[in-house]
Order: C-alpha cells, then structure tokens, then sequence
C-alpha cells in the first residue's frame, strides 16, 4: 500500500484506489502519514482539523474518521494504533509518497558527481503531482503544512537546478529558469542561476537587466537591496569574469550527515497549546530566518516544550534536528560558543581537523552549510545573547529554538526573535499530566485529592511530575496522602532523592545563584512579605533604598523569572518561589537583618512594627474588635488559616480565612475574604479572581483586621 501526499491526497494498493470518505476524514490520515511511524496526539488532530475554535464534539468526531479510516485501511494490512499519546499509523515511511521524496534527496546529495545528484533530485521531483494536500478540509495548521512542503519542493528544484548548472546544462536550463524566476521573482538564488545561465551562452545584457530587474521589484515590494551574493554576482559579470560557476558543492559527507539529536521526550506532555501554536507559526514564516525564544522559571517545561514540538514537527526538517544544551544555568560550565560550534559542524558531517579555530570562521562555515538546507536548531538553556548568537543560521528555511531562563531581549531587539514566554500549567492541565502518569483509574478515584495536589504544586510542572513520581514509587501511596505530605513542607518533599535533577529547590537554587549579591538581598526580603502582590515602594523599603535602585533590582529578578510584574510598578511571586525566598532568608539573614527590614516596611505603610507574641512567631491575625484574640492551631484547617473555628471574638461576620499561617501551613498570602465586611470583601481575593493588591491591602485595613507578623 502506498499514501501519496505531494498532490490530492490519495491511498492505493496496487493499480486500486482506496476510498477515503470525507475531505476531514482524508486530512486525517494525511496527518498520521506526515508523521509515519510516529505518534500523532489528539490535540495536533484537532488543531490541525479546526484550528484554535474546535467544535464542542471534536475529540468524537476524530475518533469516528479514526474508526472508519480504520476499517478501509484493514483490508490492505495497516492498522491505525491509538495509545495514551495519540494515534499510530501502522506504514513504514518510504510507502508515503513525501518520505519517499526525501530518501531520494538525502541519496542525492551523497552521490559523487554533479551528474548523478542531479538525476537523483529529478527522479525525486518527478513525485510531485501537484500542490501538496490538495482534497482534504482543516485549519489554518494544515495551511502551513501545505506551504511548507511547497517550499521544500522548491528549494531541492533550486538545488537541483544548481548542480545541472554546475554540469554545464546551462542552455537546456534557461527555460526552465525564467518560468520559475516568473512565478518567484524575489527568490534570489533562482534569479542568480538564471543570471549565470544567460551569462554563459553569451546574453551578458539579459543577466545585467534581470539584476536590475529583480533590484527594482525588491526595493518596491519590500524595500530592499537584493543579497551580497547577487550583487557580487553582478560584478563578476560586469568584469566579465569567466568564473560563473554557482557555489561549489558540498563533500558528499557533509551532504549525507542528516542529524536527529533530539532528546527523548521525558514522559507525557499535557497543555501548551497556545505556544506550540505559536511555534508552529514562527516555523512557516520563511521570509527571515526563524528564532522562537522560549523563556520562563527554573522547572516550568521549557525544555520539555521545546523538544516535544521538535519531535511533533521533525517530518517539516528533513535536512535535520540539531541539539546543543549550553549549560547557561546549569552546575556544569556555560559552553563556549566556539565548542557549541564544533558540535554543530561535526554534526553535520565536517571532519574534526577541519572545523575552525575561530569563533567567526566557525560560525560562517556553519551558516553556509545551512543555507539551504530545512534544519531545526534547538538551543537549549542559554546563559546570555552572545552565547547564542554565532549558533543562530543565516538561511531562511532554519527554525532556532532558544530556551533560557532569562528573557534574552538582545536577541528579539537584534536578531527578531520571538518571545514565547511560559507560564504555570492551568489546573486542568496540571489534573491531564497526572491523569497521563498515574493513569485513569486511579484519577478516577481521588479526583478532588489530585486537585489539591496539583495546587499544592503550584501547577509547575517540575514540582508535578515528582510529586506524581514519588506516588508511582511507592505502590502504597495514595494521591491524598501525598497531598498532606506537601501540606507540611513543599520544598523538601518536592525532589526525588536518586536525581539530583529532580528537585524543584534545587531548580530555582540554580536562578538564585546567579544574580548579583544585592539582587539576592531582595529577592530574600521579598520573601518575608505576607502577602504575594508587592509593589516597588515596598521594595524599596525593605531594603532601604531609593525607587530608582529598587526598580534596577526588581528588574533583574523580572528577567530571571523569579518575581513576575502585574501591573506598572508592582510585582507578584509563585508561591513555591516566595516558600523558597522565605526559606534563603531564613538560612542567610540574621533575625535582626529581617525585623529590621520588616520595620522599614511597616514604617512606609504608616503602622507601629507589632509586639512579639508567643507561638511560632509567623503571623496572628485579629479582628479589629478584638485586637489581642490570636488564632489558635484548632483554626488550621486544609493547610489554611480559618476563623470559622477560632474564639468567636475573632469571628467577623461568621469567617475569616487568611492563608498566610504557620510555616506547617499551605502559604499562598492571598486573603480570602468572601465572608468578611463588605469593606474588605469588595477587594477580597475571591472565586471570581483577584484584583489590585494594593487596593485589598487597603481595604483590609479600613476594615478593621490587623496583620501580625
């Protein structure tokens, strides 16, 4: 059986067409045959089907052209698999048509002579019927696959073209050259082919006026000059230069070296749709080439989305994957560019005695190997611009992938990266991780129990997967019972003993060791605050200095993803960084350093610093008609500090619930206040969301309810 694809998408068995039904159910088994012998998820179905606004019924719908599809495809001998990561269809790779393409590329390129690879690119291109996925229906996703297979064709014709031109074919090619120039006429490299063509059988004029043709339509259209090759060209032309030949080719070493270096993903993937969306529309870009630069905390999945969309879209570069982890926030030491570059040229076939010994040389040799092929570059764990920069590819068909834990805005001002910064997982993605590591059925069972373990986690993936690991270690272990582990202490159960790369302390020590010694001061006194949403003012405060100091220091913690601003001039913190902020200045401030800090900001907000009070020392809270009433333990109730059962002299209007408790208790700062006066309540931290922390941090206040800590 074969699937044929670089036209209307069609299946056959011999002489016999199979019939495929629908146009969607057609687009369906074009997507599992893009991606042969690999595994299609349901949520790359169903983007690629209906795009970003699905039906309500999708998932059935998919699964009903799975099952028909399965049907016709039986009596041929393929079967469809689904598995927990999505489908599988049973065919190998050389039975559809685009992987066939390919193969006849790669053994193209590794041929001896300009001949013989040029034959090989032929007999490749005499595949094509057509437009690529002509007769099937979907989104915008199958939009850019079509796009993006059209321009691989027309690169390999290009590269094809070259090698006829440098056997000399010049006069046959000349036809063939100003159709294609016709059809795209700002694509340099055939109008050079052409110009070196009409230069060869003595037409030195028609080459110098199709330059100034191309020269015009450029500065039209786009507002640019044509490329240094071109107009180099030109000149060689003008001092009629006898060497027209194109660029020389290649070692058929170099050209044969298809790298796959990719990691294994590390287990299942849940959630991110809308960057892998994003990704998947900077990899179709085309007019420059293309850099994603994916940022965020330590432990937030950056790697993880970078290799997963790597290994989902690896069918769109089949000239190859490469991978470089460069160590920028790491124990290890940052690898030098010119290393990373060594790995790279090796990687793509050059022999170790002749990579370069220096940084430019490198990194030159590097972009012109690239330059036409569709290669994936995934840079990952950048320390800073110039560790990245001589890895980026000139070529416009290369996609860069740069994670790091800083924002690397040198890269987007210069180099037009674009920033696709990540988040915590939402709840529900955090519950579908679970569900895919611990299985179903034993979601099924404790489903309210994964909940609050998934918020315990702070919905990081890093800190989930462990807690999901430790329960999957210990058979005896139930999902409620790891949930009140964590409700007594998070950060140290949160690490997997036998990996010292599974802890997520361990992750964010890796942030907090690289900033300045001010910057950590900060970010440690930040720590100390009771609630999560701060402002520069009490930056400022804490550590006794000016706006202008605290906004340079607030800064670098922003771009380090260690605080988060919300607003102009106001900050906010993921609870298991503030839990992990707190626990530095525990360990590296004197109890004098941190009430003398605690004062400063009590001074600002125009309060008397609290007396000390017997118990653990972290925080009584009172009611303002009843100001000496502390909570008592019996109040802490699901890892939260709750009045419902304290002294009912304490009680305002039957409860008050603050989450900022001993440290035993679930600490996220925020006040739930949907019980307390209407004063305190109308800027509560609520069910329906939150708003301005400084106005709650008012309004409690007015309200009459004290903060002690």
């Amino acid at each position: 059986m074969r699937i044929g694809l670089l036209g209307t998408v069609r299946a056959s068995r011999g002489r016999h067409e199979i019939p495929l039904g629908t146009p969607r159910q057609r687009a369906v088994l074009a997507l599992l045959a893009l991606d042969a012998g690999r595994t299609v998820s349901m949520e790359r179905l169903i983007a690629a089907l209906w795009g970003e606004q699905p039906p309500a019924g999708a998932r059935g719908l998919v699964q009903g052209y799975v099952s028909r599809l399965r049907q016709v495809l039986a009596r041929a001998g393929v079967t469809i698999v689904h598995g927990p990561q999505g489908y599988l269809l049973g065919l190998a790779a050389e039975q559809v048509d685009l992987h066939e393409f390919r193969l006849l590329v790669a053994r193209a390129r590794a041929t001896e002579t300009d001949e013989a690879q040029a034959a090989g690119m032929r007999s490749a291109l005499a595949l094509w019927r057509g437009e690529p996925l002509t007769g099937i229906t979907g989104g915008e996703l199958l939009d850019r696959l079509r796009d993006t297979l059209s321009e691989e064709r027309l690169a390999v014709t290009e590269e094809c073209l070259n090698a006829e031109t440098r056997a000399g074919r010049d006069a046959v090619l000349i036809p063939e050259l100003i159709a294609l120039v016709a059809t795209h006429p700002l694509r340099e490299g055939l109008v050079g082919l052409l110009m070196v063509a009409l230069c060869r059988v003595g037409r030195r004029a028609d080459a110098l006026d199709r330059y100034e043709h191309t020269r015009r339509h450029l500065s039209e259209e786009l507002g640019l000059d044509p490329g240094p090759e071109l107009r180099q060209l030109r000149q060689r032309i003008l001092r009629g230069d006898a060497r027209m030949a194109r660029a020389p080719r290649l070692s058929a070493a170099a050209h044969a070296a298809v790298p796959a270096q990719l990691p294994p993903e590390a287990g299942p993937f849940t959630g991110r749709h809308q960057e892998l969306s994003v990704l998947d529309e900077i990899a179709v870009r085309g007019e420059t080439a293309a850099v994603a630069m994916v940022t965020g905390a330590g432990g937030v999945g950056k790697t993880a989305l970078a290799v997963h969309w790597g290994h989902r879209v690896r069918s769109l570069f089949p000239d190859g994957q490469l991978y470089v982890n460069l160590h920028g926030c790491s124990p290890e030491r940052p690898l030098p560019p010119i290393e990373a570059l060594g790995r790279l040229l090796r990687a793509l076939g050059v022999p170790p005695e002749r990579v370069p010994d220096t940084v430019e040389e490198a990194s030159a040799a590097y972009r012109s190997l690239l330059a036409d092929r569709r290669v994936l570059v995934v840079l990952d764990d950048a320390g800073g611009v110039d560790q990245v920069r001589p890895l980026l590819p000139g070529g416009r068909r290369c996609v860069t992938v740069v994670t790091s834990r800083d924002r690397l805005t040198g890269l987007v001002a210069r180099d037009g990266a674009v920033p696709v910064p990540l988040g915590m997982l939402m709840p529900e993605e955090a519950v579908a991780l679970f569900d895919a590591i611990l299985g179903s059925r034993r979601l099924a069972a404790e489903p309210a129990a994964a909940r609050e373990l998934a918020r315990l986690c702070g919905y990081l993936p890093l800190a989930l997967r462990i807690a999901a690991a430790a329960i999957v270690a210990a058979p005896g272990r139930d999902i409620a019972g790891q949930a009140r582990r964590l409700t007594r202490a998070r950060l140290p159960i949160l690490a997997l003993h036998d990996d010292p790369h599974a802890a997520v302390r361990g992750a964010f020590d890796l942030s907090y060791r690289r900033l300045d010694p001010p910057s950590r001061r900060l970010f440690r006194l930040l720590g100390l605050l009771p609630w999560p949403a701060f402002t520069r003012s009490e930056a400022a405060a804490l550590i006794g200095a000016g706006a202008e100091a605290a906004d340079r220091l607030l800064s670098r913690l922003s771009a380090a993803h260690l605080i988060e601003e919300c607003g102009p001039g106001r900050y906010t913190f993921h609870d298991l960084i503030r839990e992990y902020a707190r626990e530095r200045a525990t360990a590296e401030d004197s109890p004098a350093a941190r009430d003398h800090a605690l004062a400063a900001l009590h001074a600002m907000l125009g309060e008397e610093p609290p007396a000390p009070r017997p118990g653990d020392g972290r925080l009584t809270v009172v009611a303002g008609i009843a100001p000496d009433t502390p909570v008592r333990p019996p109040a802490l109730t699901d890892g939260a500090l709750s009045l419902a059962e304290a002294p009912p002299a304490a009680r305002v209007d039957g409860a008050l619930s603050l989450a900022e408790a001993s440290p035993a208790a679930r600490v996220d700062g925020a006040l739930s206040l949907a019980e307390a006066p209407p004063a305190a309540r109308a800027a509560g931290h609520h069910a329906g969301g939150s708003v301005d922390p400084l106005a709650r941090w008012v309004a409690i206040r007015r309200a009459g309810v004290r903060m002690v800590f």
